[in-house]
């Protein structure tokens, strides 16, 4: 059933586009409808174009560059979506619209491509293989914008949100992508073939690397405070989860490398396999740093997110209580309660020392649970590779969305 030429609605069957974005050489299948102010909350949608192949290109350009927003009608979403993705570099190439129109649209467009395959409790291997697919095929349209420095002002403007897996994902992903780009010398200074696919692979790897969390239970992930022991050791199971799903997809070894060891740290302390210095691949190094940088600066229940400075500091910074935290961090993994002396005098009753006793030992634990968290914002500095870390900095402040003047 095709769309009328005229509709009143609250705006809740439109949404907004910028017509700039619509791409005068390429033919859409979608209409595009124009708004009127509202009458006691109704607004009038009037068709101004229906087929922009009845429209000489010159004309039509000239007609997109005089509207300031146009309408699309919620049931043309899809057609709209998919010329969004044939699109992508005209659109992300556009000089006229803006970073944050142009980041508006690649998230949206991204977390529709991961954002299914996360929320399945139980991955079919077929949904995988067409989530990386359809992932290669959208970041490699996306390359050019993705990995330039004027590309971190989109970033920018999603630093400090609410915590969300899939747009964490694709910042890290975004982040590596820019950080290669401007580090070229630490892959050998690749031609633009070689650098093209060392950029493709760093970018699906960040938006994949946290893929083995949908084998982890929800009330783990979803958990409004701080993880307990065997909720930490669980978690702790994530990266090789999501390197076991892509192990059959033909992933380049780089990529199946950054998800596997990206929680790995420089002195050895990280997981799954903990290994030290060169052991861990550059690919995971900078997909580590990117995925610290973001979780620090955004915002969960339990924490406000860090500054950009703040983030970076506790990252460079050495922890004067380092032996307290890898022994903290031992106690998780073997999963074990701190000891407690528990007096209870209420002898007279067997059943209710009893309780009291495993009280006092979960209360003990909650609170070393806690000081392991306090004790990782003293200082991250072992976890990275200094210059790497250094070259994060330095590649940040190129772009002016981060004032990093109290920290460089």
């Amino acid at each position: 059933m095709g769309l009328a030429p005229e509709y009143f609605n609250d705006g809740s069957a439109f949404f907004a586009v910028d017509p700039l974005s619509i791409n005068p050489a390429s033919l859409t299948d979608f209409s595009l409808f124009e708004r009127y102010a509202s009458k006691n909350g109704v607004y009038r949608f009037r068709c101004l174009l229906v087929d922009t192949g009845s429209v000489d290109i010159a004309r039509l350009k000239a007609m997109l560059e005089n509207w300031d927003t146009v309408y699309i009608h919620k049931n043309e979403i899809r057609e709209y979506k998919e010329y969004v993705k044939d699109n992508l570099k005209f659109i992300l190439n556009h000089e006229s619209i803006s970073v944050e129109k142009k980041t508006a649209i690649l998230v949206s467009l991204s977390t529709d491509a991961i954002k299914e395959t996360f929320a399945a409790p139980f991955v079919p291997q077929a949904k995988i293989s067409e989530t990386v697919k359809n992932l290669e095929k959208l970041v490699s349209r996306a390359l050019d914008f993705l990995s330039s420095i004027e590309s971190l002002n989109g970033i920018a403007t999603m630093i400090g949100h609410d915590y969300d897996t899939h747009i964490h994902s694709i910042k890290v992903g975004w982040l590596s992508a820019v950080f290669i780009k401007a580090n070229q010398d630490f892959f050998g200074n690749p031609g633009r073939e070689r650098l093209k696919e060392l950029l493709l692979q760093a970018t699906v790897a960040g938006c994949l690397h946290d893929l083995g969390k949908v084998k982890i239970p929800e009330n783990v992930i979803h958990k409004p405070g701080h993880l307990d022991n065997l909720e930490y050791v669980l978690m702790q199971s994530h990266p090789a989860f999501g390197a076991a799903l892509l192990f059959e997809k033909k992933l380049p070894n780089d990529t199946v490398q950054a998800i596997l060891y990206h929680h790995e740290n420089e002195d050895g302390s990280g997981y799954p396999c903990g290994l030290t210095g060169d052991e861990i691949p550059l690919s995971a190094k900078i997909c580590h740093i990117a995925d610290v940088f973001d979780a620090l600066t955004s915002e969960r229940p339990y924490k406000k997110g860090k500054t950009p400075v703040e983030a970076l500091k506790i990252m460079a910074g050495k922890n004067p209580y380092l032996d307290t935290l890898k022994l903290f961090e031992a106690e998780a993994v073997k999963n074990t309660r701190p000891p407690v002396t528990a007096i209870v005098r209420d002898d007279y009753d067997l059943k209710l020392r009893r309780l009291r006793e495993r009280q006092m030992v979960e209360e003990e634990a909650a609170k070393r649970v806690e000081a392991r968290v306090k004790l990782r914002d003293q200082g991250m500095a072992h976890c990275f590779d200094k210059e790497l870390l250094k070259r994060f900095i330095l590649t940040l402040s190129k772009s002016d969305s981060f004032d990093l003047s109290g920290l460089l």
